[in-house]
Parts: structure tokens; C-alpha cells; sequence
């Protein structure tokens, strides 16, 4: 009998030791395969992808890795490769077509838009929302002419723009675009440049989905004096629209209508539109290695220094806009 508890002790005491050496395999198995995929993880996020407008007709051919200088949150980030973009972009435009339009600011817009669809080849990806206190018009055209020829049977409406009507335009312009897809922006030209919770958060879902914000604004509500332009200047500085678009690598316009006569704000819309078209469809993806993970939003500068003599206009496109972490 005592033969038999010291065997039955004995067993126990092996099966007590081998589900241990068991769990300790386990656990020491789980540890070494969670490490390797947040390593993998983390290595993954370490390689990103972003994109920069370059002004200028043509002027991303031939530029290569080499030509640019990058930082994410003030730290050094390598440049892997720099590619010319492949396909032309799809295009939102957002149209404030309201009655806070009178004839100068209107036919400013239109040029504006005209000038700006006619920097893309004939045949693309468009769409255009129109709206004042709602969206009252929609079309998505393959046919650039034939968005250009609608843009201008069109006219203002005896309703006035709201900040519902742009909310629920910058939100109907995303789901359009549907999934990301390379080179994705937005244009809106509007006379309201005062924005409420709702629009921002729009404006920051976009940002985080990649798309590229561009735009101009009528509005003379806000400023005093004329516009000011310069490297030196911070997002304290601008109005909400024109952070929103640095902080996205797009760029805004604001014209002051009080200081200009007709001739020459058909003039200022006419370059405004051609310099944003090059931008939106200039643009050079550029593969970056981060020296670490980000755990939050960081401001992303791009310097392209191949070419110094910039315009000081054209040398806002490298605004620090934000990198988010990886999903």
C-alpha cells in the first residue's frame, strides 16, 4: 500500500513538472510570436508613403530621391524613392453657387474653376457639387469639356450658402471618392469662410484618409488688410480653410475683393486656378523610412531642393502638413 502512494505521489509530482515545462514552452512560444508580429508591425509602419505637389509644367520629370529633404516631428526621414505621378487624379470640386455671390465674386469663381479644370488632360475623373443652405447640384464627368461647358450655364441661387449646405457638401465630395486612392483631392471656392465643429471634423476625416485640400475663398468677413504671404508664418496665422489645406499639402486662395477691380481679380482667379491645377497634377509619391513609429499626428515637411530660386508662393506647398500614425 505504501509502495502504491509513493508511485501514485511520484506520478503526480512528474505530471505536476511536465504541465508546467508544458505552459512555460507555451508561454515562452506566444511571447516570441507576439514579438515577431509587433516587430513586423512596427517595421511596417516605419515605411510610409506621401506625396508632394510640384509647381510647374512637367517639372516632377526627373526628380529623384535625392532631390528631397524630409522630417517627421523635426527628426530626419529617409527618402527610399521618388516617382512622378502615373494617372491624373480624381478632382471633388465643392462650388459655393449661393445668392452671397454678386457679379464680380461670381464670375471670379467661375474663372477660377474654368482655369483650374482646364490644367488636366480631356479625359479624367470629375465631379461637382453645387450648393448653398443644401446641395442643390451634382455631376461626375469623365469629359473635362463638358464640366467646363456646365460650370459656365451655371448661377448663383437666390438662397444663401450655411454651414449645413458646406457640411453636407465636404461630406457627400468624400463618399464620392469612396476608398483612397492616390493624388485624391478636393477643390471648394466659397464666400463663408467661417466654419463650425462639424466642418472641421470633416475636414480632419479627410485629412487622415490622404485627401489633398485645395481651395479659395471670397469671404471678407474675416481680415483686414491685405494678404499676407511667407515661409515664416505659422497655422495661427491663417484662417481655418487655409491650415486645413497646408496641413494637408493642398493650397488656399483668399481674395480681397475690396482692393481689386473686376479686370483684376479675373486676373488673380485665373492664376490662382492654373497654379493649383499644376499642383494637383504635378505631384511626385515619395517612399519614405521613418527612423521610428509615430504614436500621434506629426508635422511632415517636404523641401525639394533641387530647385532654390522658388516662388515664395510656390515654396508654401512645403508647409508642414500631418503625418498620422499607420492604421
Amino acid at each position: 500500500m505504501q509502495i502504491a502512494d509513493t508511485c501514485r505521489a511520484t506520478a503526480q509530482t512528474w505530471y505536476l513538472c511536465a504541465s508546467a515545462r508544458i505552459y512555460l514552452i507555451c508561454l515562452l512560444a506566444f511571447v516570441c510570436l507576439l514579438a515577431t508580429v509587433l516587430h513586423g508591425e512596427s517595421d511596417a509602419c516605419l515605411s510610409r508613403t506621401t506625396l508632394i505637389g510640384v509647381p510647374g509644367a512637367d517639372a516632377s520629370e526627373g526628380l529623384t530621391a535625392t532631390d528631397f529633404r524630409v522630417t517627421v516631428g523635426g527628426k530626419a526621414a529617409s527618402v527610399q524613392s521618388a516617382k512622378p505621378a502615373d494617372r491624373p487624379p480624381r478632382v471633388v470640386i465643392l462650388l459655393d453657387a449661393s445668392a452671397n455671390h454678386d457679379q464680380s465674386t461670381w464670375a471670379a469663381t467661375q474663372r477660377v474653376v474654368d482655369e483650374f479644370l482646364a490644367g488636366f488632360p480631356a479625359v479624367g475623373d470629375f465631379t461637382l457639387l453645387a450648393f448653398d443652405d443644401r446641395v442643390q447640384q451634382a455631376f461626375h464627368v469623365t469629359d473635362r469639356a463638358s464640366l467646363q461647358g456646365t460650370l459656365g450655364e451655371m448661377f448663383p441661387s437666390g438662397k444663401r450658402e450655411t454651414e449645413a449646405g458646406l457640411d453636407e457638401a465636404l461630406k457627400n465630395g468624400s463618399a464620392s471618392l469612396g476608398a483612397y486612392r492616390q493624388g485624391d483631392t478636393e477643390l471648394l471656392v466659397t464666400t463663408w469662410d467661417q466654419i463650425q465643429k462639424e466642418t472641421e471634423q470633416a475636414l480632419s476625416q479627410q485629412r487622415v484618409a490622404g485627401i489633398r485640400f485645395f481651395g479659395a475663398s471670397f469671404d471678407q468677413s474675416r481680415r483686414v488688410g491685405p494678404d499676407r504671404f511667407g515661409t515664416g508664418m505659422t497655422v495661427e496665422n491663417y484662417s481655418p480653410f487655409e491650415a486645413a489645406a497646408k496641413a494637408s499639402g493642398g493650397r488656399w486662395a483668399w481674395f480681397d475683393m475690396s482692393r481689386q477691380d473686376p479686370a483684376a481679380s479675373l486676373r488673380n482667379a485665373t492664376a490662382a486656378g492654373k497654379s493649383m491645377a499644376a499642383l494637383v497634377r504635378n505631384y511626385v509619391v515619395l517612399e519614405l523610412r521613418l527612423a521610428s513609429p509615430i504614436t500621434k499626428p506629426e508635422k511632415l515637411k517636404i523641401e525639394l531642393l533641387k530647385d532654390p530660386k522658388v516662388k515664395a508662393e510656390d515654396r508654401l506647398a512645403t508647409y508642414p502638413r500631418d503625418l498620422f500614425p499607420c492604421q
